[in-house]
């Protein structure tokens, strides 16, 4: 079947073609198409001539583009009453009716293409196209070169036998993957390579919640450079997903790509000493009036009520809504914090 769809699709490439003309003056309708879809029926020479069929999803004015019917029903009969009964003989053709079953037939095939083993869910970085297309890559940018598709594309063409919509579905595998990005130096697997990156990686995640003034202390000697450079390297780690950034207060936190967002933010709090000392004094009793806190752990009152605030808008702590005003750990989240607390005192 495939076969005569091929040839059907050739003999009406010159009509095809000729519709290009109409089709390039309605750019709004083309840009409503999912752009990743546009950019793969762009680069496939064997879809070139289908695609534009995406464009247009009405069956109708699609037979009146292949049909160069267009021509015939301009706008002086398009707004008379006589377009109502055209478009009703029409629709009721049988070569009308005969295009809307090849159309469908072309849509399968089209599917067909883009649907090949290479697609396959189960595809993943250990996968050995992957792993060699990682490989030319880095052997691209080994030359001190950045990192450009189009050259990637070339290169990996000529040394692996792949189909080319597979090939352009790995890159866009690792793209997404965040292990290779355009413009760049470094794969995901080189930009550690560099030991002030390593090294920066290594504190955050054994210090999960560290912000910017906390890094450039203890995470950088004094010949790892300014606090520009440290800029750069976080940006690195957070373009190749080993960090991510969250804003906690008027702080902003680095955390490690597997660490949960609410743990990441109940470990920056719990950085705090007194934030540390009014937990603490919680997982010892049930709960504490709001008032009375501060005797506990003998530091000052508004020092204490400005942390309290920041414990129960984070929903580390509970508030009663009772004449009591007793403060509580979430049971929800006490094991977390309880876990957290002990790792800064061990620490």
């Amino acid at each position: 079947m495939l076969n005569l769809l091929n040839r059907y699709l050739k003999k009406n490439t010159n009509i095809l073609e000729k519709n290009n003309v109409l089709i390039l003056q309605n750019n709004r309708r083309i840009e409503t198409i999912n752009k990743k879809s546009y950019q793969f029926f762009r680069l496939s020479k064997r879809l070139r001539t289908i695609y534009i069929l995406f464009v247009f999803n009405d069956c109708f004015y699609l037979y009146l583009l292949r049909s160069n019917l267009y021509r015939i029903l301009n706008r002086s009969v398009i707004v008379t009453n006589n377009w109502k009964l055209i478009k009703l003989e029409i629709l009721k053709a049988s070569a009308f009716q005969e295009y809307c079953v090849d159309f469908k037939l072309i849509i399968q095939l089209v599917t067909s293409i883009m649907e090949p083993k290479i697609l396959s869910k189960s595809i993943g970085l250990e996968h050995p196209n992957v792993r060699r297309v990682i490989e030319i890559a880095e052997e691209i940018m080994s030359k001190n070169k950045v990192l450009n598709i189009e050259t990637l594309y070339n290169v990996a063409k000529k040394s692996l036998k792949l189909p080319r919509n597979g090939l352009l579905f790995i890159i866009q595998f690792l793209i997404n993957k965040k292990i290779l990005i355009e413009g760049s130096k470094f794969s995901r697997e080189t930009v550690l390579l560099n030991p002030t990156r390593r090294g920066l990686y290594n504190y955050i995640r054994a210090n999960p919640g560290a912000h910017f003034s906390i890094l450039r202390k203890n995470a950088l000697s004094d010949e790892s450079g300014s606090s520009g450079q440290l800029v750069w390297h976080l940006e690195m780690l957070l373009n190749f997903n080993y960090i991510y950034k969250v804003k906690v207060g008027n702080y902003t936190v680095f955390l490690p790509i597997e660490m949960e967002i609410e743990l990441g933010i109940i470990n920056f709090l719990l950085r705090d000493k007194i934030n540390r000392k009014i937990v603490d004094i919680l997982t010892t009793q049930n709960s504490i009036k709001n008032s009375e806190i501060f005797k506990y752990i003998d530091e000052k009152r508004e020092q204490v009520n400005y942390r309290l605030k920041n414990l129960i808008g984070y929903n580390i702590l509970c508030f009663k809504e009772d004449p009591s005003k007793e403060v509580y750990l979430n049971p929800d989240k006490q094991e977390d914090v309880i876990n957290i607390l002990n790792k800064f005192k061990i620490s």
